[in-house]
């Protein structure tokens, strides 16, 4: 790969100055810092339309800029760093919009990293259903994965969550290394020929 892969980084949270949405913020500096275009859609600020079963496979046919804009720029990503808040054991609605608004050829074969926040741990629950969903599109999800919870996160000036402990940073860090080590190495044509094979 000749220029930086670009992630693609997509948070689910539907709330503003979210502990989702600083976790990604981390992990796109993390993400340039080791070399890679960073893009971060936050569907706080950026929600989709309800998806058309209509359009599926056609995102021209929507009114909505945004929706016609997501699955260009899925195609273009090289990889994903998908992120949701943990709610009724499993992850954001907004978040599964968001991935039904994508037909499976925008993520075939690229890596995915997930990553969660919740009360506790059990949040990892989001990660295990993030993983049935990204499988079903085409994506190879990443075996680490990162879960957050409040006590990993202290408060910027204007009140807004930062993520701070040290073991989550480092958590994050590895889960970054280990995605575009996958995005490097799907990208050679060795690897090219087998995902075509």
């Amino acid at each position: 790969m000749s220029r930086p892969p670009l992630v693609l980084l997509l948070g689910g949270s539907p709330s503003p100055h979210s502990h989702t949405a600083a976790a990604l913020e981390a992990a796109a500096k993390t993400l340039t810092c080791l070399g890679a275009e960073a893009l971060v859609w936050d569907l706080a600020t950026r929600p989709l339309p309800i998806v058309d079963p209509c359009c599926y496979g056609r995102p021209d046919l929507y009114a909505d800029p945004l929706a016609r804009m997501l699955p260009a720029t899925a195609a273009r990503a090289d990889a994903f760093l998908l992120a949701s808040p943990a709610y009724h054991g499993s992850f954001s609605g907004a978040l599964k919009n968001a991935l039904d608004h994508l037909d499976g050829r925008e993520l075939r074969g690229k890596p995915a990293g997930l990553l969660a926040h919740g009360e506790d741990l059990d949040a990892a629950q989001v990660c295990e259903g993030l993983r049935t969903v990204t499988r079903a599109l085409g994506a190879v999800a990443l075996p680490e994965q990162l879960v957050t919870v409040p006590e990993d996160f202290g408060r910027l000036d204007d009140g807004g969550p930062l993520l701070t402990d040290p073991t989550a940073l480092d958590r994050l860090t590895s889960l970054c290394h280990s995605l575009l080590t996958y995005t490097r190495h799907a990208a050679t044509p060795a690897a090219a020929g087998l995902r075509t094979a």
